[in-house]
């Protein structure tokens, strides 16, 4: 026979699965480890993808991402759709399998994590991001090209210019950079 305190824990569990159901779960929920951008929106690797699950395990649609910006990164106030921005936010909405790709368009960088990402308000992971417009200006020009070339030459391990996440600053960064520098559409900067 079971105590009266466990079958009330057990009706409680039962009655507080339900509404834990459809809530995002950042236990359950997958966040990239950095948010690597640039100035004009391309697709560096496959994106910042957020995958947000409830507490069962359940992927939840239609549910609203928000990257919070702060410090030395700001967004650009136009973004790729479907993302949108609404200062200092970068947000977008899972699809039926509760996925959002971010082609995230800002300035800047933040080598500690420092990028907020958010699904219906409830914090998912903080994030360090990573931007080709190093120096959060609105474009990928001169200035940012010589800060990548003197860590491609001098300071390889830096993370601010590792675009492709594997933990040194070489070709294949140089090849992202590349691709935007010489692409580069300019944008304004949220204030």
């Amino acid at each position: 026979m079971m105590s009266p305190a466990r079958l009330l824990s057990c009706i409680l569990l039962l009655v507080a699965a339900p509404a834990a159901a459809g809530v995002p779960d950042p236990g359950a929920s997958s966040v990239e480890p950095v948010l690597v951008g640039d100035s004009n929106g391309m697709q560096i690797g496959n994106g910042f993808v957020v995958v947000v699950r409830d507490v069962l395990g359940a992927p939840l649609g239609g549910v609203t991402v928000q990257l919070v910006f702060a410090g030395t990164t700001r967004p650009y106030t136009t973004q790729v759709a479907p993302a949108t921005t609404v200062c200092p936010y970068i947000k977008g909405a899972t699809d039926a399998t509760g996925t959002v790709v971010f082609r995230a368009r800002f300035g800047g960088y933040a080598n500690g994590p420092a990028i907020e990402v958010r699904a219906n308000g409830v914090l998912l992971s903080t994030v360090p991001a990573r931007s080709t417009d190093l120096d959060a200006d609105g474009a990928t020009a001169a200035f940012d090209f010589v800060h990548f070339r003197n860590n491609f030459l001098n300071n390889p391990a830096a993370p601010e210019t590792d675009y492709n996440e594997d933990g040194i600053t070489d070709p294949f960064d140089f090849n992202v950079f590349r691709s935007v520098f010489l692409n580069d559409v300019p944008g304004i900067l949220c204030p």
